[in-house]
């Protein structure tokens, strides 16, 4: 939080990063991990970050779903809006620079804070407890790191619930690749880009709601899916 609240001021002499997605607060899980390696001197972890930051083409089929479920997700969940609360469809327009623009600060941002929640926090706290209860963890710790929400408290709170629910799909995806940081890294990216296409100017209590049902359908699907690893004990 402290580092987060630090890279919070460049917003206020660079106004307009927002327009390209920039945004120097998703840094803040990356320094606080660096300074706690750095404390620690837990060289385990460091060399869990970086090999977890080396692309396997082994793991192409759990890349792909890292793709397909945030766009799946995020696509159903706008269609339902549009359908049923005559929310209207805004595009995001741009060029073609300005897509590249906002898809790189989307990725590399999603670097940032991906070394910390799941290159650091979640594999700490699996060593103790159950990726199920980890990623619950993790969860309500990232929607709090989420305090640009804290204006509408109820609003708020509902957004930690989705960040609970993505958490158990990013470490089903994580664990699949044995704690590939890519997978964690292109979901968040490509959650973030879904979420400019397809629900532009439309994030409203009514798509939270939706939200909250269609990732809730889907971790209950992983969960079952997969309930021997995520509900396992700790070895």
């Amino acid at each position: 939080m402290l580092f987060t609240g630090i890279l919070l001021l460049p917003h206020f002499i660079w106004e307009e990063a927002g327009n390209y997605s920039v945004s120097f607060t998703q840094f803040g899980p990356f320094f606080a991990t660096m300074l706690l390696i750095r404390l620690t001197r837990d060289n385990e972890v460091k060399d869990k970050i970086k090999n977890g930051l080396r692309f396997n083409t082994r793991g192409i089929l759990w890349y792909v779903l890292s793709v397909v479920i945030p766009f799946g997700l995020t696509g159903i969940s706008a269609f339902i809006l549009a359908g049923f609360f005559d929310s209207r469809y805004h595009a995001w327009n741009g060029t073609f620079v300005f897509y590249f623009l906002n898809f790189t600060a989307m990725l590399l941002g999603s670097i940032g804070e991906e070394v910390g929640w799941r290159g650091y926090l979640l594999p700490s706290l699996t060593k103790k407890t159950s990726p199920f209860i980890s990623s619950i963890i993790v969860g309500c710790l990232w929607g709090f790191w989420h305090l640009n929400y804290a204006g509408d408290v109820v609003f708020w709170l509902l957004f930690i619930v989705t960040t609970i629910e993505l958490s158990i799909l990013f470490t089903f995806l994580y664990n699949k690749t044995n704690g590939k940081l890519w997978t964690a890294v292109i979901f968040h990216t490509f959650f973030n880009f879904a979420n400019r296409v397809f629900v532009w100017e439309r994030f409203t209590m009514n798509l939270l709601l939706i939200e909250i049902v269609i990732f809730g359908l889907a971790s209950a699907f992983v969960l079952a899916l997969d309930r021997k690893q995520m509900f396992g004990k700790v070895s």
